[in-house]
């Protein structure tokens, strides 16, 4: 009947009314739990608690928009017109504020022996710095008689607290309220060697047979960071029979593989593994983009040349050559050029979503400078080689985005490798000999009289050989990498298809074919390979540092130094 009341002076009340206030108590039944021996912790909202006592109060999230909450106007009835319709019955901010204070007093004054407010010091999601609620403040003023500044509340809160947020414990076991904060505290005590003798075999006994993940995980550190020697926990090492007849099969005799795969396996060879033998890439969340990152502006420069180079063979004719670019066809080169740009740069931008239009067209300016330096340079050039074939694939799938006369199948190198790939760009003179290049957009980071570079440039060689494979009737001269972009400087580096070529090629092949009938793909990256890598969540952050407690494998070591 109490809550029938407040309807008694607005009468009469209909029993549709009387229904829907009651229905709620009619088909919920309130139960009291059971009681416990060990006594019992109420967990709910302020108003809940109103005329309760309890000998012990939590009241957490003391922050500044947490409690108290942000309070603001309603946008649709803004106070003044609330004012003005209902004096006093509509409420209002003050009115907010002062509920919200209300609802402090009342937890705290729920306590019979003591209070204990607590704030989050970091906002996990936006990872800032919160900054303590004024009601806390006021809670030690009255309790102290002064009031403290916020720098003295955060020093405070440290000296009872040492939990953060990558660490979620107390430094005495004694402090812990749960199983997790109990092991992770004594944990803690042993890193910090305060527990010594006995009472660390014991500890570390009670956490290896109470936890069964920590002890995994425990043990697993111990083989990657004490053991000195290459084990199942350093990557792919130690092999069952089963799993090495399994990796037998992805050999590179018989399994194709891209340069670039390989020059993973140079700079780390269980990036190598979890890219071209696991096949796994990192979650593609969509976000929205402000600028072009360098894979994204290496990809529209490569579409626009090879579109331009396409267009340029299909549109020459005799008396209107328009490859090899000169001084004689420039302009018409030119303004195909922006033509192309123009088609190219629309598509991205549609299959991008840029942010930010200025940014983008910022990015898209730089870019259509870069092209039309390349294009002079290849108008000053004066090389006797022609472009002849762009985007020329083997062992991929047919995609309208490659050249015509792509091949399907993989090209087995006479090394022992199956290579498949796509070649930027073959030039070709009257004379017939090729020319292989690949188009980098990045900066020079080729070293003088390089044949691999210790695996970090791979595709001048590779390259070459593959033409050769797919040209049997006509010369390869050279592969090169060719920085076509500002940042690069328009340098070349031109690797000569010659005897220390050949010689490069049959030792990576050697290496690599190794790895696999060795079954030995461990976590060695080259140093600065962790930097960039897409695996850097499997291994964690210090690989490099670990590693140097290993015996470099002699042969990856060999593949490394070879210029």
């Amino acid at each position: 009947m109490s809550d029938l009341a407040p309807m008694g002076p607005l009468g009469p009340v209909t029993l549709d009314e009387v229904l829907r206030v009651l229905t709620p108590r009619l088909l919920e039944v309130s139960e009291p739990p059971p009681g416990n021996r060990y006594g019992c912790v109420f967990v709910g909202p302020i108003d809940a608690a109103r005329g309760l006592a309890f000998d012990v109060v939590f009241v957490p999230g003391m922050a500044e928009r947490v409690f108290p909450p942000k309070i603001g106007e309603d946008p649709i009835l803004l106070d003044e017109v609330r004012q003005r319709l209902a004096p006093g019955r509509l409420p209002t901010n003050d009115d907010r504020v002062q509920r919200e204070r209300l609802a402090f007093r009342l937890a705290v004054g729920a306590a019979r022996k003591q209070v204990i407010l607590s704030y989050p010091r970091i906002d996990a999601l936006k990872t800032r710095p919160r900054v303590p609620s004024f009601y806390a403040l006021e809670a030690i003023q009255a309790a102290e008689g002064r009031l403290p500044g916020f720098e003295e509340l955060a020093q405070r809160a440290e000296e009872v607290s040492d939990a953060r947020i990558g660490w979620p414990a107390p430094k005495s076991r004694a402090q812990a309220i749960d199983e997790a904060e109990y092991d992770l505290a004594v944990l803690d005590e042993l890193d910090r060697h305060e527990l010594r003798g006995e009472l660390a075999v014991k500890a570390a006994g009670h956490l290896l047979h109470s936890n069964p993940h920590l002890a995994r995980a425990l043990r697993f550190r111990a083989y990657r960071w004490e053991v000195p020697r290459w084990t199942w926990a350093d990557g792919l090492v130690q092999l069952s029979a089963r799993a090495a007849g399994a990796l037998a099969e992805r050999s590179p005799d018989g399994q194709p593989y891209s340069a670039t795969a390989l020059q993973h396996f140079a700079a780390c060879p269980y990036r190598f593994y979890l890219h071209a033998i696991q096949g796994l890439r990192p979650r593609e969340a969509p976000v929205g983009i402000e600028a072009l990152d360098p894979l994204q502006r290496g990809s529209l420069v490569h579409q626009v040349q090879f579109e331009l180079l396409t267009r340029l063979q299909a549109e020459s004719t005799e008396d209107r050559p328009l490859l090899p670019v000169g001084p004689e066809n420039g302009a018409p080169v030119s303004e195909l050029l922006e033509e192309v740009l123009e088609k190219v740069a629309a598509d991205f931008r549609d299959r991008l979503v840029p942010a930010i239009d200025r940014v983008w067209d910022d990015g898209i300016e730089a870019i259509r400078q870069d092209l039309r330096e390349w294009l002079q340079h290849e108008s000053d050039s004066r090389s006797p080689f022609e472009p002849w074939r762009f985007e020329l694939s083997f062992g991929l799938p047919r995609d309208p985005n490659r050249d015509a006369h792509s091949v399907g199948e993989p090209v087995d190198l006479s090394n022992g490798l199956k290579l498949r790939g796509a070649i930027d760009l073959i030039e070709r003179t009257p004379a017939g000999v090729l020319r292989v290049t690949d188009h980098k957009t990045g900066r020079y980071r080729a070293k003088a009289g390089a044949t691999i570079q210790g695996g970090e440039i791979l595709q001048p060689v590779l390259y070459a050989l593959a033409a050769q494979k797919l040209f049997p009737g006509q010369r390869v001269e050279s592969g090169r990498l060719y920085y076509c972009t500002a940042d690069g400087e328009f340098r070349d580096h031109v690797v000569p298809l010659d005897d220390r070529a050949l010689e490069a090629a049959g030792v990576l092949s050697e290496i690599v074919s190794g790895a696999f009938e060795a079954g030995s793909f461990p976590a060695l990256p080259r140093e600065d390979a962790c930097r960039w890598c897409d695996y850097r969540q499997v291994c964690g952050p210090d690989e490099e540092l670990r590693t140097r407690r290993k015996p470099p494998p002699v042969d990856l070591r060999r593949l490394r130094e070879y210029p």
